[in-house]
C-alpha cells in the first residue's frame, strides 16, 4: 500500500511516520509537493532511514550540511536523524516517492550480524547524512532499480510482497555500502554540537511562535549566546533566528486560513502576528498571494 500525501510533524519538527514499528516498520508515501505550502516539506526528522525517489519534477533536498539538486530519475538516501527540507523547484508538477523505514526492517532480531556489522556503522556515522544516486550510468542505474522494484512490490502488495520490500532494499543497501566506504570510514561532522542546539531552538520555536519571541529567549533555550544562536541558524538553515519564527507563524497561518473560517484578524493573533496589516504584508511576501486569495485559491492544498 503506498499512502498518499501523508506528511506530518510533532512539536519537536519530528515527522510522524503512519507505520507499525511493531510487525511491519516500513511505509511508502506518494507525495505530490505542489499539493504543499510553497511547494515545500518544511524542516523536520524522524529516527527511520528514508529514501526518496524523484519520480516527475525537479526539488532540492535541503540539510543543514548542503543544498542537493535532485532531477526526475534520481534517488536519495538519508540516514536516521537527518534534520532535511524538501522544495520543489520550477513550475513543473514534482512528485516524489519516500520510503521510509526502521533498521529492525532489515536486520531483524537485536544485535544481529546485519545490525551489528551491515546497519550500525551507517546510523552512527556522523558525516554520512545523504546520498544521491543519479541514473547516468550503469552502476546508478542498477542501484536505483531495487529502490523501484521495493514501490512496485509496495504499491502491488502481491502475495509475499512483505518479502520482496525487505530483499530489493537489502539489495540497495549492499550497493550503498559498496560504494560509500570512505564516506562511513571519515570523522564526525564539525559542527556536530550546531545540529543538538539547532534542534533544540527550532523545537522552542514551534512550541511557542505564536507568542512575542526574542533573539534572547531563542538563545536561551539552547543555553547559547544571542551572537551564537544567530550564527547556528544561518550555519544550519541560512535564515535568521527571527526570519524563522515569521516562517513558523506564516505556516501556522496558512494551516488556520483551511482549516477554520476564522477572520483574518483571528488568524493574525492567533499565529503571532502584531496586528492583521502586518500579518498580510508578511503572508504575501513568502506565499506570493493575500491570505484571502490563498483561502479562495487553495482549500485542498496540505499544509502539513
Amino acid at each position: 500500500m503506498i499512502l498518499e500525501n501523508e506528511f506530518h510533524s510533532d512539536v519537536h519538527n519530528r515527522e510522524i511516520v503512519p507505520m507499525d514499528e511493531r510487525s511491519f516498520p516500513y511505509v511508502c508515501i506518494h507525495t505530490e509537493l505542489d499539493r504543499y505550502a510553497d511547494g515545500t516539506i518544511p524542516w523536520h526528522w524522524h529516527t527511520a532511514f528514508e529514501i526518496e525517489y524523484l519520480a516527475q519534477g525537479r526539488m532540492e533536498l535541503h540539510t543543514p550540511e548542503r543544498v542537493l539538486t535532485l532531477e526526475q530519475g534520481d534517488a536519495v538516501f538519508l540516514n536516521s536523524g537527518v534534520l532535511h527540507q524538501v522544495k520543489a523547484v520550477g513550475k513543473e508538477p514534482c512528485t516524489l516517492y519516500a520510503q521510509i523505514f526502521d533498521m529492525h526492517f532489515l536486520t531483524g532480531m537485536y544485535h544481529s550480524v546485519f545490525e551489528e556489522k551491515y546497519v550500525l556503522p551507517v546510523m552512527r556515522s556522523a558525516s554520512f547524512q545523504v546520498w544521491r544516486v543519479r541514473p547516468t550510468d550503469l552502476r546508478g542505474i542498477q542501484t536505483i532499480q531495487p529502490v523501484l522494484q521495493a514501490i512496485q512490490a509496495a504499491r502491488s502488495e502481491h502475495e509475499g510482497y512483505e518479502f520482496d520490500l525487505r530483499t530489493q532494499l537489502s539489495v540497495f543497501w549492499r550497493q550503498m555500502l559498496g560504494q560509500t566506504r570512505e564516506e562511513l570510514s571519515s570523522g564526525p561532522m564539525k559542527n556536530a554540537a550546531d545540529l543538538d542546539r539547532i534542534k533544540t531552538m527550532m523545537d522552542f520555536v514551534q512550541a511557542n511562535c505564536k507568542e512575542h519571541l526574542t533573539l534572547e529567549d531563542i538563545a536561551q533555550s539552547a543555553s547559547i549566546s544571542v551572537r551564537e544562536c544567530t550564527r547556528c541558524f544561518r550555519r544550519c538553515i541560512d535564515l535568521s533566528p527571527i526570519e524563522y519564527v515569521v516562517q513558523c507563524r506564516v505556516r501556522l497561518a496558512a494551516r488556520l486560513l483551511l482549516e477554520t473560517g476564522k477572520s483574518m484578524l483571528e488568524i493574525s493573533e492567533e499565529s503571532g502576528f502584531s496586528s492583521a496589516s502586518y500579518f498580510g504584508k508578511v503572508f504575501r511576501q513568502s506565499m506570493g498571494c493575500t491570505p484571502k486569495e490563498y483561502r479562495k485559491a487553495n482549500g485542498q492544498i496540505m499544509i502539513e
